[in-house]
């Protein structure tokens, strides 16, 4: 059977293309608050090596919504007239609006962070004591503090009474996954992006929904390889967890450029591919 230009365009992006960009997207997932700062949070509460059975419950909850509401989703564009969808995604207007919407996306996110330029450059906000000893400014110096101090939209401060509520019971841990899942649900664009890769894809819906468990599967795979380590290694990986636990959670308000950026970027490679599939220039073709 023939196949028009973009149709191969679509074929190649559904190979190779296809799953690489799925796996880029899940490894972004996977370092989530829900699916890597939670499972860390709760290994530094475990007691002992076989305390991590909360740990391992959290992830197989929250594992089972991101594939619950992908399915649903995935479920949902499949009962949509194909033929619109066909008519929808062959048009080059929408492919054009498409490739626009993904050069501003990418264009976005090279913007200057100034919360990550404050924080590179030590400067501290006017009227904070900053170049001014502790004696001066009438209080003294605040110690060093761990995750589950600190301020900012990814600590433990916020998770603090969920996390002490969920380790009380399994039906506790069954809810702080499904509470986790619900609160992430409008930040989930890696996850929307990767559905909206495989409903394009020329593969049919069963075909799909194996590639969105494997999916599910790698976005999960940071936080088990810590559980792991944490049962291998015991207490003595506790600093080193700290350590990550108070990184992870100063560093998940930055991520959001490197996620439209990336997401911006596979939006305009497969414009690009449907549009000018046998342009010279086009390293996408």
């Amino acid at each position: 059977m023939h196949r028009c230009p973009g149709e191969a365009g679509s074929m190649m992006l559904g190979t190779t293309g296809l799953f690489a960009s799925l796996a880029v997207l899940a490894l972004i997932d996977a370092t989530s608050i829900g699916t890597l700062v939670i499972p860390v949070w709760l290994v530094l509460r475990a007691k002992s090596r076989g305390n991590l059975r909360p740990a391992l419950g959290y992830l197989g909850v929250v594992g089972s919504f991101y594939l619950a509401v992908g399915l649903l989703l995935l479920g949902g564009v499949d009962l949509v007239s194909k033929e619109f969808t066909g008519a929808l995604l062959g048009s080059s207007t929408f492919r054009w609006a498409v490739l626009l919407l993904g050069a501003g996306m990418l264009a976005w996110s090279f913007r200057k962070n100034p919360d990550k330029a404050t924080a590179a450059s030590g400067a501290v906000p006017a009227g904070a004591g900053a170049g001014r000893p502790a004696a001066e400014t009438g209080r003294a110096p605040a110690p060093a503090r761990g995750a589950a101090h600190q301020a900012g939209p990814g600590s433990e401060g916020r998770w603090a009474r969920r996390l002490d509520a969920a380790l009380a019971s399994p039906w506790g841990i069954a809810g702080l996954g499904v509470t986790a899942g619900l609160l992430e649900l409008p930040t989930m664009l890696p996850y929307l992006g990767a559905i909206g890769l495989l409903t394009q894809s020329p593969y049919p819906l069963p075909a799909q929904s194996g590639l969105l468990v494997l999916y599910c599967l790698v976005m999960l795979l940071p936080a088990a390889v810590v559980i792991g380590i944490r049962a291998v290694a015991g207490p003595r990986v506790q600093g080193p967890l700290g350590r990550l636990s108070a990184w992870l959670a100063k560093s998940s308000s930055q991520w959001l450029p490197w996620v439209v950026g990336i997401l911006g970027f596979l939006m305009m490679r497969s414009s690009l591919a449907f549009l000018f599939p046998t342009a010279g220039w086009n390293p996408f073709k």
